[in-house]
């Protein structure tokens, strides 16, 4: 069978989910965009998802209301060490309605991952973790047929994380809001070989220990800031179409001279 999309426990939690109160006015919302281009670096974690869709999906902690939620990542995954925003995936067969969530983001290393992380939330970190964003998130309306290239909620972060070399990441994300919603975003299983993260949640914000940990969990797109542009060009490309006036020349003929001779004819 191809997924098991609701367990026990999530039904009971849709079961659950409370009206909005008639009368009460929303808090201004923020809706979180990227305006990325082709050269910002990106890595889905886990790697093995970068071209595969998940084994299932859930909507902790991005649509879950009260929640204290921690993700483990391999530190070997992270493409760029400095981290600035993350995105989460749209599922290829659910989704629902908009919904905004007020949410806490921290990223910490760790020596542990996905075989023992542990249920104390603190102690999982192995020095402290950082607050990359705090606030309201617009969770988008989606619906099914999501592709793995169909990153649709995206965070930027306020504050960019450093992963510290040699260590693992936790992606901690306390869901302080009044009202929570099934809004699933692709998932990957427990038991499946590579599916290398774990979670561990409690159903309190202000929770010390975690209620579960288990494998399995959101598929995550980090972002890293684009590249610089170099100082000089490297290629004759790099003179073309109008490159050879960022660098300062005069033409791009001189642009390409410097390429190829090293003649720096610009002073």
């Amino acid at each position: 069978m191809r997924r098991s999309k609701f367990t026990l426990l999530a039904i009971l939690l849709f079961g659950c989910t409370e009206p909005m109160v008639p009368g009460s006015v929303e808090a201004p919302q923020r809706h979180p965009t990227f305006s990325l281009s082709a050269a910002a670096n990106e890595a889905v974690l886990p790697s093995g998802y970068a071209s595969l869709m998940g084994e299932t999906n859930n909507s902790f902690p991005h649509s879950q209301k009260n929640l204290r939620y921690q993700q483990v990542f391999q530190g070997s995954d992270v493409v760029d060490p400095t981290i600035v925003g993350l995105c989460l995936r749209r599922d290829d067969l659910f989704g629902g309605s908009s919904i905004t969530q007020t949410l806490t983001i921290k990223l910490g290393p760790t020596s542990l991952d996905y075989t023992n992380l542990g249920v104390s939330f603190d102690a999982n970190y192995s020095a402290p973790a950082t607050e990359v964003f705090s606030g309201d998130v617009v969770i988008p309306a989606s619906a099914g047929g999501g592709t793995p290239a169909d990153f649709d909620l995206c965070i930027p972060f306020t504050q960019s994380y450093v992963h510290l070399s040699g260590s693992n990441v936790i992606v901690e994300v306390v869901n302080s809001s009044l009202t929570s919603s099934g809004r699933a975003r692709d998932a990957c299983a427990d038991g499946v070989a590579q599916c290398t993260t774990a979670r561990a949640f409690a159903f309190s914000a202000t929770a010390e220990d975690a209620v579960l940990v288990q494998q399995g969990g959101l598929v995550m797109k980090f972002i890293s800031p684009e590249p610089p542009p170099p100082v000089e060009p490297v290629t004759k490309d790099d003179c073309k179409q109008g490159g050879w006036a960022d660098f300062g020349f005069r033409n791009q003929g001189q642009c390409i001279r410097f390429v190829e001779t090293g003649m720096d004819s610009r002073s």
